[in-house]
């Protein structure tokens, strides 16, 4: 008996492998695109990869969880990409405006692009060339229910730990990051919502020992026709109240840690010295037997 495959589109199929094919074309790929807005809502991809090939001039917003992301060949537009638990790759874009959320994040190929970034594990670059980084300045109603579910912790940013592969002496040719005046307003696609990711999570000091940028939560009041309201400072101070206490509590139980380990490590050492003591008196004794039975 035939199987009959519908697409979400209405379109049929009996072959499982064409009818995976033609769902991810149509409703997890936006390709060959030019002036237009592009949006795919809440629930709409409920953790499938996506794809953005060859698109000019576009808005694209991915207001949902999903797995990998591959973004090829775009220019001149601007993509919010709300939670990604795999990696996003960004290849061949140029004039860009990002703001992602994501595992992982690769450039290569890349020129004159803004990353607005939340970054589970390190950013890295690839041939690329005039690039910024600022942190990411999304929000929309149960984007945090989304970040969980990318098995992506809001208070844990690693936007900042840059790694360029083609700048072995780490002099920051092909990159830097965003000034506080340049940090846009927090981009709210579907309406004033409160950001769920820390905005001023960066440390003094960077990884390599130079000294960084002092990032805050103003707002530039010159936004352009695609930046929505942003949050109240209330809602910033309240979540970053809150990260001190997270920061502060991983501090405390970091140090009980180590002090249980330094006690367990020298009783440890007791334990293995009381060993050893009768080992050694039970040598020097036969070797005193052992003397006693030559004479």
């Amino acid at each position: 008996m035939t199987k009959w495959l519908i697409a979400t589109d209405g379109a049929v199929f009996t072959d499982k492998d064409l009818y995976r094919k033609h769902e991810m074309e149509t409703q997890y790929t936006f390709r060959n695109k030019k002036n237009i807005i592009l949006t795919k809502n809440p629930g709409s991809i409920a953790g499938q990869p996506f794809v953005i090939d060859n698109c000019q001039k576009c808005k694209i917003l991915l207001l949902d969880y999903c797995d990998q992301v591959q973004i090829d060949d775009v220019s001149d537009s601007k993509i919010f990409i709300a939670a990604s638990s795999g990696s996003i790759f960004v290849r061949n874009c140029s004039n860009c405006t990002f703001t992602i959320a994501s595992k992982q994040l690769r450039t290569r190929d890349c020129r004159n692009c803004t990353f607005n970034l939340y970054c589970k594990t390190e950013p890295a670059l690839e041939t690329s060339t005039d690039i910024r980084f600022g942190p990411f300045n999304g929000a929309y109603p149960g984007h945090e229910k989304d970040m969980l579910s990318a098995d992506l912790d809001p208070f844990i940013n690693r936007w900042h730990a840059i790694y360029d592969f083609n700048d072995p002496s780490h002099i920051k040719g092909n990159w830097r990051y965003l000034l506080p005046k340049e940090q846009g307003p927090l981009w709210c696609p579907l309406g004033k919502a409160e950001s769920c990711i820390p905005r001023n999570d960066f440390p003094l000091t960077l990884p390599d020992g130079q000294t960084g940028p002092l990032l805050d939560d103003e707002n530039d009041d010159n936004s352009d026709d695609m930046n929505e309201p942003s949050t109240s400072p209330k809602a910033n101070n309240k979540t970053g109240f809150l990260h001190k206490i997270k920061v502060l509590s991983l501090g405390v139980w970091t140090v009980v840690c180590q002090t249980v380990r330094s006690v367990q490590d020298y009783c440890s050492g007791l334990i293995l010295l009381g060993m050893q003591l009768p080992h050694e008196l039970l040598s020097y004794c036969d070797a005193a037997v052992a003397k006693d039975d030559k004479k």
